[in-house]
């Protein structure tokens, strides 16, 4: 059992849960979409479910982020307008079936779970963070870039959550429109 079997497993728990959320994902799912062997899941995981989960969060968190650092602009729309094209290609790729992996475990987390939401609130704080950076570096005073990287985020999240109920893009296209023009305002 190589690496190459648990890596596709990875992907496709993260795949399950950002169509269907982490609770209605099962191992069986699991090994039916990434085709590796049965006995290959306790293998991997031996932690069970929630192991699985974890890395799928892992994977998708450093997914996004290595996308958002390969912005090269210089200019706060341009950094705010890659990182909702990454959302936009997810809702368009799926035709609007899946959406946030992070904020599907977030849902279905069990509020004792403490472990689970710690590593969803560091995948946000991450995201947000480098957002933020971003933001700044363009002219954007500190404690502004942080808000706009935050409301940008939860704005994402919340478009992904009505363009799966709309079946399309366009709540994410108004969402886009309005913090473009939160970040156009923001004063350096």
């Amino acid at each position: 059992m190589t690496n190459d079997s648990r890596d596709k497993m990875v992907r496709s728990a993260a795949s399950l849960i950002g169509a269907r959320g982490a609770s209605a994902t099962s191992f069986s799912d699991v090994l039916a979409d990434s085709g590796a062997p049965r006995g290959s899941i306790y293998h991997h995981f031996p932690e069970g479910k929630t192991q699985l989960t974890e890395d799928a969060v892992r994977w998708v968190t450093e997914r996004v982020l290595a996308h958002q650092r390969t912005y090269a602009g210089t200019t706060a729309a341009g950094a705010l307008q890659w990182f909702i094209a990454m959302w936009r290609q997810v809702v368009v790729s799926s035709k609007a079936t899946s959406g946030c992996v992070i904020a599907g475990v977030a849902v279905d987390t069990p509020a004792g779970d403490a472990d689970v939401m710690r590593l969803v609130r560091s995948s946000f704080r991450a995201w947000t963070s480098l957002l933020a950076e971003q933001l700044e570096a363009t002219g954007i005073a500190r404690q502004r870039a942080k808000t706009i990287a935050l409301t940008t985020l939860a704005g994402m999240e919340g478009a992904l959550i009505l363009c799966r109920a709309e079946g399309n893009v366009k709540p994410l296209d108004a969402v886009a429109d309005e913090l473009m023009r939160l970040v156009e305002a923001a004063p350096a």
